[in-house]
């Protein structure tokens, strides 16, 4: 039995449980997942060009996922079609310096997230 469920076509490409020491304690043991973005919903708009967060507590969720960072698909979050995604989400890292890095399979670029606050 899955401990959580996605929507269709999401195409999930990576997963990082965090140990860092950058964002706050919440995040500690809850797993961030990089969705590559769909690319056969039509006659739908396309979806799930993000990066989730999971909080876990021990090897359970705690509750459902949350969207951590958006907008990789450029001005429409919603394109019509596959090849309109400005960025597409593929890999994560969590540096030594505790930041999450999120890699994209359009341009090559690699974003880096860093807590600064509240």
């Amino acid at each position: 039995m899955p401990l959580m469920g996605f929507p269709g076509h999401w195409a999930p490409n990576a997963l990082e449980f965090y140990y860092g020491d950058q964002f706050p304690v919440s995040f500690l043991g809850g797993a961030f997942i990089a969705f590559h973005g769909s690319w056969n919903r039509a006659p739908f708009p396309q979806q799930g060009y993000k990066v989730v967060f999971v909080p876990f507590s021990g090897n359970e969720p705690i509750t459902g996922y949350q969207s951590f960072a958006t907008g990789f698909a450029g001005a429409n979050d919603e394109p019509d079609f596959p090849g309109e995604a400005d960025h597409r989400p593929c890999g994560l890292a969590v540096g030594a310096d505790g930041c999450l890095y999120i890699s994209d399979s359009v341009e090559g670029w690699v974003w880096r997230i860093k807590h600064t606050g509240n």
